[in-house]
């Protein structure tokens, strides 16, 4: 994978993380209508979990991002 693809993959992730927070966020204000808070924590947990997936997922990018450069570029 060039730097280019792995940059592009981290702005797709750092999106789709944007796009869960705001999830979160509608979705609180949806729990206080909802009259199943057993199913409203699933969904909370469920999203958490994946955005700490995608989070670690990024990480690995910007790991490999800092690797591919060379040595007198990262001093």
């Amino acid at each position: 994978m060039t730097n280019q693809e792995r940059l592009s993959t981290i702005q797709s992730y750092a999106w789709t993380l944007e796009l869960l927070g705001e999830a979160l966020v509608q979705h609180d204000d949806v729990l206080e209508c909802e009259h199943n808070p057993q199913l409203s924590f699933r969904n909370t947990a469920g999203i958490h979990q994946a955005m700490r997936i995608i989070s670690r997922l990024a990480a690995e990018q910007c790991g490999k991002l800092l690797e591919d450069k060379p040595a007198a570029a990262v001093e």
